[in-house]
This record gives C-alpha cells, sequence and structure tokens, in this order.
C-alpha cells in the first residue's frame, strides 16, 4: 500500500499532494504507524500520521487511515465525528455512496467497504448488500487482506437478508480463493487501517481456544455453511457438518448451532438440554457483542412454545425481556454524554423482536389485550409484515369472543337460556333470551378504527393491511418480477392479522448480529428483491407459506365483517376464500359457514342451503395440504424423537368430524326456519340430537332452535319440557 502511495495516489483520489513522491523516512513513518495501529497503540498511530501528513500533504488515503484511526482511538464511540470525517473524505475523493454503480476503481472499494460496515451495525442490512455486491464484483485485482473480509461481510449480509441458497455457492468461491491463507496482518498502511473497522464490524469472531493446526478461515466458513443449511432446513446435511466440530470446545457459536439443529430436527428437550449449557459462556458475551442471558431466555421461550406450553414460553421472553431492558439500560449508562455507545453496539437493541414473540406467546395463553400492545408496538416498526398484521387482528377477535368451546357445554349455558321470570303460580311467565352469543360490541365513545383498540372495527383495518400486501406480493411472483414491494398504503390512519406459531427463526449462531433470535432486517426497510414475502422479524414467508397465510387472512375477515354487519363484504372473503387451490379442512368448514351466512343475511336462502351440505366436509384438519421442506426432513430423520411432534396450540372446537357436521346441520335447520319451512327444520334439528355422542358434541343453540320451533308450530306444552329438562331451576 506504501507502494501505491507513491506511484502517485493524490493524483486518482483527488487529493492535494498531486503527484507526491514517498521518501524512504515516508515509508519507515509508514511502517511504524501500521505496526502501532496493529498493537492497538493508536496515540502513537496518530503521532506518525501527523508527521507523515506534514511531509506529503492532504493524501486521500492519510487523510482517511487518521481519520480511522482516531474512531479506534475512541473505542469506536466516536460515530457522528467518523461519520462527518468520512463523508469529507469521500468529498476528497470524489467517491459517491449513495450509488454503488458508480464504483469503478480497486482503490475505492475500501471507502465503500468500511460505509457497508457503518450500515451493517445499524441494522441497514440490505443497503450494506447493495454495496457490499458491488465492492465484491471487483475483488480479483483487489488486495487479499480487503477482499477476505469484504467476502465474509458478504456472507454474513446474505444471511441477514435471507439469501442462504445464495451464500452456499460464495462460500465454496472463498474457500476456494482463501482457505489456504490465515489471518494475517498486514504491512502496509493504509491497506491495514482501512480493514481493521472489520474485526468490530464481522460479529463473526475468529474462534478462541481451536486446535492450533485448524485453518481460521476455513473454520469460520464452515461456521457459515452450518447457518446457510440450518436456514435452508436442510438439518441431516447440518448435522454431518456440526460432527466434523465435535472437536472444539469452549465456544458458545456452537452451542446456539447444536441446539439449532435440535430444534428443527424437533427434538426440543434435547435443544433445553443443549441450551442450559450456555451458562458457562457468559464470559464470552462481551467478545460477541450479544447478551447471553437474552439468547438464552428468548430462545427457551421459543422451544417451550412448540412443546404446547405457552405460559411457560410466555415466562421465559418475559424474562429475556427483562435482561434486554437491563441491557438498554446499562448501555444508556455507558453512553456518557459526547462519547456514546461503541460502533457494535449500536444495533445490539433486540426489543422489539422479543415483544413480538412475547405477545405471540400470550395470545395462545388467552391473554389478547396484553398481547395487543405488544404486537402493536412491533408492526409500528414491521409494518411491512402481513402476518403481524394477522396476529393484530387475532388479538381484537378474541377480545371479542375468545373461544367456540362453551358454545357446545350445554350443562353449563342453560342458565343463559332464561332471561328470567314475571308473575307467578299460573300466571307465571319465562323471558327466554334474545340470544345465547356472549359476544357483544363494544360500547362507549365512537373512535376512528385507525386508533389501535381491540375493537373489531381495528381489526378489520389490520386484516385489509395484511391482505393488500398479501396482493401485492402475489402479483409480484405472477408477473415474475424480482422488484420490491411499494410503500404500503394504510386505510384510514396514521399506522400503516387464530393459527400460527412463533417467530422461531432464531437459536442461531452467534456467528452475527441478530441471528439467535430470528431478528431479521432491522427498521422499517423494505423487503430484499427476491420472490418471498416480506416476514420480519421472522424469516421470510415462501409461497407455500404465503398461500396459507392468504387463507387465514380470508377466514378472519369474512368472520370480522359477519360481526360488523357488513355482509356483502363476508360474502366476498367467504367465497374468496373457498376458491383456493389449496385450503385446510378447518378453513372449507368456515368459508361455508360464513358464506351461508351472509347468503342468510342477504335472503337469499336458498343459496346459504347450499353451502349447508354436511357431505362437503371431509375433513377439519388445520394443516395446509403441502407440507413443508422441513416437514419432508423430519420425517426421513431416523433420529428424531417421535414422541416431541409439533403440537397445535389452540385446541380449535370443533376439532371432530362429527361436531363440524352437527354445526353444519343446525345451521341448516335455522335456514329451514327462516324459510318458514318448519317441519324440515324440526326433522333436520332431530338427526343432530339423535348424533349426539362422544364423538358428535352438540352446540347450546340446538336447545333453543327446538324451543323457537315448537313454539312456532303451537307445542306449549313440549315448550315447558324443553324448559323444565335444561333449565330445571324455572320448573
Amino acid at each position: 500500500m506504501v507502494d501505491k502511495e507513491s506511484s502517485g495516489s493524490g493524483d486518482r483520489n483527488g487529493g492535494d499532494s498531486v503527484g507526491y513522491c514517498f521518501t524512504d523516512q515516508d515509508r519507515e513513518i509508514a511502517q511504524c504507524a501500521a505496526a502501532d495501529f496493529n498493537r492497538k497503540n493508536y496515540s502513537a498511530c496518530l503521532q506518525n500520521l501527523v508527521r507523515l501528513e506534514a511531509s506529503c500533504g492532504q493524501d486521500v488515503k492519510l487523510v482517511h487511515n487518521k481519520a480511522v484511526a482516531e474512531y479506534f482511538k475512541s473505542e469506536l464511540r466516536k460515530t457522528d465525528q467518523f461519520k462527518k470525517s468520512f463523508s469529507a473524505v469521500c468529498a476528497m475523493a470524489h467517491v459517491n455512496l449513495e450509488d454503488a454503480n458508480t464504483l469503478e476503481d480497486v482503490d475505492n472499494c475500501i471507502f465503500y467497504y468500511n460505509q457497508a460496515i457503518m450500515l451493517f451495525h445499524v441494522k441497514q442490512y440490505n443497503t450494506a448488500f447493495q454495496l457490499i455486491s458491488k465492492v465484491f464484483s471487483l475483488i480479483e485485482p483487489m488486495e487479499e487482506a480487503l477482499a477476505q473480509k469484504v467476502s465474509m461481510l458478504l456472507l454474513e449480509l446474505l444471511l441477514q437478508t435471507h439469501q442462504p441458497e445464495k451464500a452456499l455457492p460464495q462460500i465454496s468461491y472463498i474457500e476456494h480463493q482463501f482457505s489456504s491463507n490465515l489471518n494475517l496482518p498486514g504491512t502496509k498502511l493504509p491497506g491495514e487501517k482501512e480493514v481493521k473497522p472489520s474485526e468490530k464490524g464481522d460479529k463473526d469472531k475468529i474462534i478462541e481456544g481451536v486446535d492450533a493446526e485448524s485453518d481460521p478461515v476455513k473454520l469460520r466458513l464452515l461456521f457459515f455453511k452450518i447457518r446457510c443449511l440450518l436456514r435452508m432446513h436442510q438439518v441431516n446435511s447440518a448435522k454431518k457438518e456440526l460432527s466434523s466440530l465435535s472437536s472444539i470446545q469452549n465456544n458458545a457459536s456452537l452451542v446456539f448451532l447444536r441446539a439449532n439443529l435440535e430444534y428443527l430436527r424437533g427434538n426440543y428437550h434435547n435443544t433445553m438440554s443443549i441450551l442450559m449449557r450456555l451458562s458457562d459462556y457468559v464470559g464470552q458475551a462481551k467478545d460477541i457483542c450479544e447478551h447471553i442471558h437474552t439468547l438464552f431466555y428468548n430462545n427457551m421461550g421459543c422451544v417451550h412454545h412448540c412443546i404446547a406450553k405457552p405460559r411457560l414460553s410466555a415466562f421465559y421472553l418475559k424474562c429475556a425481556l427483562r435482561e434486554e431492558e437491563k441491557l438498554v439500560q446499562s448501555l444508556a449508562d455507558e453512553s456518557d454524554g459526547s462519547n456514546g455507545l461503541p460502533l457494535f453496539k449500536l444495533g445490539s437493541n433486540h426489543n422489539l423482536e422479543i415483544k413480538y414473540n412475547l405477545g405471540l406467546a400470550l395470545l395462545h395463553c388467552g391473554e389478547p389485550s396484553e398481547a395487543f400492545d405488544l404486537l402493536v408496538d412491533a408492526v409500528r416498526v414491521y409494518h411491512m409484515n402481513p402476518r403481524l398484521w394477522l396476529r393484530v387482528a387475532e388479538c381484537c377477535i378474541m377480545v371479542y369472543k375468545k373461544s367456540n368451546a362453551e358454545d357446545f357445554n350445554i350443562a353449563h349455558r342453560r342458565q343463559d337460556m332464561v332471561q328470567g321470570v314475571v308473575g307467578s303460580n299460573q300466571h307465571k311467565k319465562i323471558i327466554l333470551t334474545p340470544q345465547l352469543a356472549r359476544e357483544t360490541l363494544p360500547r362507549g365513545e365512537e373512535i376512528s378504527s385507525a386508533i389501535p383498540s381491540t375493537r373489531l372495527e381495528f381489526a378489520s383495518l389490520c386484516l385489509r393491511n395484511a391482505l393488500s400486501l398479501l396482493n401485492e406480493y402475489s402479483a409480484m411472483v405472477k408477473n415474475g418480477s424480482n422488484i420490491e414491494p411499494t410503500t404500503l398504503r394504510i386505510v384510514g390512519g396514521s399506522l400503516s392479522a387464530l393459527p400460527g406459531g412463533l417467530n422461531i427463526g432464531g437459536l442461531g449462531t452467534l456467528g452475527g448480529p441478530g441471528s439467535h433470535l430470528g431478528f431479521g432486517s432491522g427498521g422499517a426497510s423494505r423487503a430484499p428483491p427476491q420472490k418471498t414475502c416480506y416476514g420480519a422479524p421472522s424469516s421470510p414467508l415462501s409461497e407455500t407459506e404465503a398461500e396459507s397465510l392468504r387463507c387465514s387472512v380470508l377466514v378472519n375477515s369474512a368472520y370480522v365483517s359477519l360481526c360488523l354487519g357488513d355482509y356483502i363484504m363476508a360474502l366476498k372473503h367467504a367465497q374468496e376464500l373457498l376458491m383456493q387451490p389449496k385450503l385446510s379442512g378447518a378453513h372449507r368448514l368456515l368459508g361455508h359457514l360464513y358464506a351461508a351466512e351472509a347468503y342468510l343475511m342477504c335472503n337469499r336462502i336458498s343459496d346459504a342451503i347450499d353451502h349447508l351440505n354436511p357431505d362437503k366436509i371431509k375433513d377439519i384438519s388445520l394443516a395446509f395440504p403441502n407440507p413443508s421442506e422441513l416437514d419432508k426432513e423430519r420425517a426421513s430423520d431416523p433420529d428424531k424423537d417421535s414422541g416431541e411432534a409439533k403440537r397445535n396450540m389452540q385446541n380449535w372446537c370443533p376439532n371432530k368430524i362429527g361436531t363440524a357436521r352437527a354445526v353444519l346441520q343446525y345451521n341448516l335447520a335455522v335456514a329451514f326456519a327462516t324459510r318458514g319451512e318448519l317441519d324440515k327444520a324440526g326433522e333436520t334439528l332431530k338427526r343432530v340430537f339423535a348424533a349426539r355422542g362422544p364423538e358428535c358434541e352438540v352446540p347450546t343453540h340446538v336447545v333453543m332452535l327446538a324451543l323457537y320451533l315448537e313454539l312456532q308450530l303451537g307445542h306449549s306444552e313440549v315448550s315447558r319440557n324443553i324448559v323444565r329438562q335444561h333449565c330445571p331451576q324455572y320448573k
């Protein structure tokens, strides 16, 4: 690099020392500065740079190196000051960091690399990826030390932008180029200084305590390869690669990788056993720039979610949130005024990601109001995530009606059939309840549906946002374009949606920021330009997952529209749901029920009856018809514990085919009664009663319908007997 400077670097980079030739004394000073920098003696390094500056003038690379040395002297705390100095240097070099396509000179790669490092630490991964991709295209003529660091950063950014399938070929290329060379410090001043920030920037630290015969570059690449395989759910391949690291001890990254592997294989108890070993690695927290306690509690929460223990999951996630708050407070105390935080700690706040996980855990615990507050905080940042909008809407729906199970408990609900009694003796009159449904729309001051609240109006807005994002994604896939989605046009306000799981993309290696907790792209950045649906803070959704999500959004939209009295929109959503090419049994059942109710409320009874044929329902499973690649690989895994199958968190009701058909027949009887065909309604109701048994639960509404039919037919004594049988307190 000294030789490069002596060949007229000022003229090439736009500096003031045009055509300056370095003397032997200048080279000696430069080598001393480089040695001081490598020894982390930044004060002595700066003194030598000042001497060199007095001799050489304002050379661009010299000014850049001086800014880097001053930044390291401040322990990477004076980030704002460095940004100003760095911008001035880029202006001197006529470098436009806003447009990576302007990069043509390999000598300017260092500016783009350092800018990518800065963006990396503030979680602007997509912008950093665009810069480093351009830099990587010039890797052949690049200085080897810088080329190696650029390669490692590229791999990290490919993982952070959820492109592991593109990272694997790059790993093979990089291994072929650099595996025979160790990470030795450079001997030339500008090169060493310019690339030194990557030792803080790449959070994949060179692993300590490795056998001296190991190649550190190859070891880092192996860690990247395992992370890629785990992200791609190739668990068998990942297991083979991990087995080659059995001799490595005292490494927290390896613990997380092994835990992630067992988690993906469905061996959740093994996962917890591995995570318990993290107590031995607390001392590594400072080196890896992550808080191990936070990672441990979050991942334990994810695992307990998968073994159907939502309250334990919520407990661990609350512990993770407390640990994160402690960390944030300690960072605030550490940031003493003008110094600020070190660069590698600027993006260490994972508060929103943990809130997202905790919100989902609380939703499964049946605490929708508390979950709503947490998920609304997350959706303010991750507003391009359609699944998150669905979760927020589900909170509102659960506040409105918590479960269907109570509707099938006749013994418990029969007391709700009678509203009261008036008169006495032969003048005694029984007042029947106008409706059995307990769900009611909240009354009170009218507020805008755009203001976050657990009202169905806000749920409707959330579902429209989710559907809009999914439509945008579907159009992108249909057109075969890789353009980024446009900004969300939010309906009605300043804010830009029952099945589903936690954000469990994490349990990853400590090799990179955010890989442990499933932390996705930071901030409100757009999705990467690829054919996946934005899902931050979880991993992006595949096409199959997006199709399944669309079914969930449509079925919830139909339900909310029915509750709000918008029967035309309810019918539209239900019909669109039934037209989906792939549909779970439960969604098909609900689609027919909601379409029938919408038709009934629109006085199109014949159309409603067409949807209420019990023979149309042959399955009520919640599983989407197309199994994922992970499920297929799990099934072929010989070491998988078959007793640890992932369970449905919600005991959805009806959960038996007989009960589902009884519900359809009850609604069919309602349609007949509405049309005035009371005899048909009575016969249908008798079939429902006759089918009662362990495999066929009957909803309480059947009793009320029977009472209504007998009264309409003038069978007053039969009506009294029904009341005496089911409401003995009013004999």
